[in-house]
């Protein structure tokens, strides 16, 4: 296409679409006028285009028949033929192209050139310029024409993305959950970007990329849902690594009052047994000094009655002496009986 339009760059004036007489003009047959709207723009075929419908010796034994006009023949026309002759504004040519009639082959000729001049008349060409405005139409036509292979590729790729979100949901796999589900994200981006590079900005692919987008959101949902799990299990056991850490501090807490506490009462017991000791010692001093002021004392009386002792036995011999002269002298008189008295009061003998 791009060939013939740099081979004439002053334009064309006019398009022939050929179409055969006697065969039903179907949806494929639209399609292919679709297409070709993509290839030169939207207004290609009602500004430019002339109907040249091929096989008219068919028509014209049909016509001998009924006596029908080929004008009234396609007045008759309905759906998709109809459409294209109304879009055309009724620019069509029979033509026989089998006939071997010079004139009839010179007249049909004649008539497609009066067409040709009609839009000749109108001061329109199709130029390069038309040609370059058709070309995200023409963009779009190719992506279109590719449509169903990336299709197919995405029904793949997004199927068994699904299958997999599946198996995360049901914790087939035995993987971190998080971690695969953000390799399915990243996979949902990759066929982003492949469907971006494919559709070329034609919005051809809208509705691909629309399915991608919401099996992306589903698998964003997912993973949003396992990183609030993650989430709320990383607080709970930070809450208890807390709980513990505070707990082991008040043991310790605890342990170092009970390890003071102990610490205290044994300084206690030091001292007070210090001072037991102390008053031990100062009470066996003092026992001791008592002790030995007593032998003092005790030494001092035997010393006294040893330095006594003479002068007492001297005393208890001359009272034994005069007690046994009283005694012979005055056996028989009264002081002998008084003298008898006191010796058996005092144990001394006998009444």
């Amino acid at each position: 296409m791009e060939q013939a339009m740099m081979a004439n760059p002053r334009g064309y004036h006019a398009f022939l679409l050929t179409v055969r007489f006697g065969c039903r003009f179907t949806a494929e047959d639209k399609d292919v006028i679709r297409f070709l709207k993509h290839i030169f723009g939207h207004d290609f075929v009602r500004r430019f285009c002339i109907l040249v419908m091929t096989c008219g010796d068919n028509f014209e034994r049909e016509s001998e028949e009924t006596g029908q006009t080929f004008s009234q023949w396609c007045a008759e026309q309905t759906d998709v033929f109809q459409e294209l002759l109304k879009e055309c504004n009724n620019r069509v040519v029979l033509f026989d192209n089998v006939t071997r009639d010079e004139a009839k082959r010179n007249a049909q000729i004649d008539r497609l050139l009066a067409v040709v001049n009609g839009l000749q008349a109108q001061g329109h060409r199709y130029t390069d310029r038309n040609f370059e405005l058709a070309q995200a139409a023409r963009q779009r036509a190719v992506v279109e024409s590719r449509k169903p292979v990336i299709q197919d590729y995405l029904l793949q790729e997004t199927s068994l993305i699904l299958q997999k979100l599946v198996e995360v949901r049901d914790n087939l796999h035995g993987q971190d959950p998080i971690s695969f589900l953000q390799s399915l994200l990243q996979r949902c981006d990759r066929l982003k970007v492949d469907l971006l590079r494919e559709d070329n900005g034609t919005g051809a692919l809208g509705e691909l990329r629309r399915r991608l987008a919401g099996v992306r959101n589903e698998v964003q949902g997912a993973l949003s849902i396992h990183l609030a799990l993650a989430e709320e299990r990383r607080i709970i056991a930070q809450r208890q690594r807390d709980m513990i850490e505070r707990q082991q501090r008040d043991m310790q807490l605890q342990q170092q009052y009970y390890q003071n506490q102990i610490a205290l009462q044994n300084q206690q017991f030091q001292q007070n047994r210090a001072a037991d000791s102390n008053n031990l010692a100062q009470q066996q001093q003092q026992f001791n000094a008592a002790e030995s002021a007593s032998q003092a004392r005790q030494q001092e009386l035997q010393d006294a009655i040893q330095a006594q002792r003479p002068a007492i036995d001297q005393s208890t011999q001359q009272f034994s002496d005069a007690y046994t002269q009283a005694r012979t002298e005055s056996n028989s008189s009264w002081l002998g009986k008084v003298f008898g008295f006191f010796r058996w009061l005092f144990g001394f003998g006998p009444r």
